[in-house]
């Protein structure tokens, strides 16, 4: 069963929801984005991400690890964030 809800939500999401989601889909769109939430699962597609926030990410985790200087792929990762 399905009930209509009211919410307030930006209006600069709702634009890119508009833009990203075709019409007649965005309610299931929404429905399982919140169920995925609840369920404190958040998914996403790698390649929404900037280039400059996944070497930032990368470069984090590789110096939480402690592995992370002068190496290729961290002289590489400190190329792209600045």
């Amino acid at each position: 069963m399905k009930k209509q809800h009211l919410f307030t939500l930006d209006l600069g999401l709702i634009q890119e929801l508009h833009r990203r989601v075709a019409r007649g889909h965005r309610s299931q769109f929404v429905e399982t984005a919140v169920r995925n939430r609840l369920k404190n699962k958040e998914e996403y597609n790698h390649t929404d991400l900037p280039t400059v926030t996944m070497a930032a990410q990368l470069m984090a985790r590789l110096h939480e690890a402690n592995n992370w200087e002068h190496t290729p792929l961290t002289l590489l990762l400190k190329e792209l964030i600045e």
